[in-house]
């Protein structure tokens, strides 16, 4: 990695802050640093970019194929399944991703999600809308319930560390089960249905793969406790939409809070919008004032790994798994 850095570019695919490129200049002198914020711009730098780092934004397949000198892409999200992988990993580039960058953010959505529900809150505020007083609305707490996380990577552990310490029961699912601290209990991905059957609350972190491309389906609501509530922040396309309108109709279990969606923006039509038992928000669970803050702290350490060729890079995406 790194070689013939000298003449080369490191760009950034988003407006950086003030003082944002200062601390990358602080690495090394020995690249220029470019910005674009369209995919014109991108087009015309990428030809000359070493070093592509990205924000919400990525290159498609068609732009990958003419960065010739295209050694390394640092995207700041968790998740890259909306990268060309396959064309990225054609051409022998590294990817490198922001996880971790999000697991505060996360978390605290998570936890405020479970809290929500408890009290029953998106149900208060219809009630505020309406000008009604109902003190017969259902206050109930998180201390003492069970959470199953689906996924216990950086944002699943931290989202656990927050739950028990509100005395929370915790347990979760991993790809490879192992014990982890505040986790009660790891199942493997072949024991899902046990946090399912299990859970008040069922936490969705799953990455969007093919392996679990809508995975979750009818089979796992309907093991659920009636009173158990199923929160969406992984990848909305894990979720089988038509199985989870259904059982939100039919109310297999009692409310969902979604973060996530098959097709974003929710479309106007979909009928997630007009149930009572959900709550939605447009995609910012993990958006927050302090996110490039934390992302630099990423694309330092890896710069450095990369120009000194010395250590390791973090997040370093497989390409053949997906994350």
């Amino acid at each position: 990695m790194g070689e013939n850095l000298g003449m080369n570019k490191l760009t950034l695919y988003f407006h950086p802050p003030e003082g944002f490129i200062d601390q990358l200049r602080d690495i090394s002198d020995k690249f220029t640093i470019g910005v674009c914020t369209n995919r014109d711009e991108l087009e015309s730098c990428l030809p000359d970019t070493e070093i592509l780092v990205t924000l919400v934004t990525f290159p498609d397949a068609e732009l990958i194929g003419r960065a010739s000198r295209l050694r390394w892409i640092q995207a700041l999200t968790a998740g890259v399944d909306f990268f060309p992988l396959n064309k990225i990993k054609e051409q022998d580039i590294l990817l490198t991703c922001g996880r971790g960058i999000h697991k505060i953010y996360i978390a605290e959505y998570a936890i405020a999600a479970m809290i929500n529900l408890a009290r029953n809150f998106h149900l208060l505020f219809r009630n505020q809308l309406k000008g009604k007083w109902d003190r017969s609305i259902a206050q109930g707490e998180i201390n003492g319930k069970t959470v199953g996380i689906l996924g216990l990577g950086s944002i699943g552990q931290e989202i656990a560390r927050k739950a028990f310490i509100l005395g929370m029961r915790v347990i979760g699912v991993k790809s490879i089960p192992q014990p982890h601290e505040w986790v009660d209990h790891v199942y493997g991905p072949t024991e899902m249905e046990e946090v399912f059957k299990q859970s008040d609350y069922v936490i969705n972190l799953l990455p969007g793969t093919i392996a679990t491309s809508g995975l979750i389906d009818k089979k796992f609501f309907a093991l659920m406790k009636k009173s158990a509530c199923f929160i969406n922040l992984g990848r909305g396309t894990t979720v089988n939409q038509a199985d989870l309108i259904e059982a939100l109709r039919t109310k297999m279990f009692r409310a969902l809070v979604s973060d996530v969606y098959a097709e974003e923006p929710l479309p106007d039509d979909n009928p997630l919008w007009h149930l009572e038992n959900v709550i939605l928000t447009p995609h910012i669970a993990g958006v927050s004032t302090k996110y490039l803050e934390r992302a630099l702290s990423i694309i330092r350490h890896n710069l450095k790994v990369y120009v000194s060729h010395s250590g390791e890079m973090m997040n370093v995406v497989d390409l053949t798994r997906g994350y």
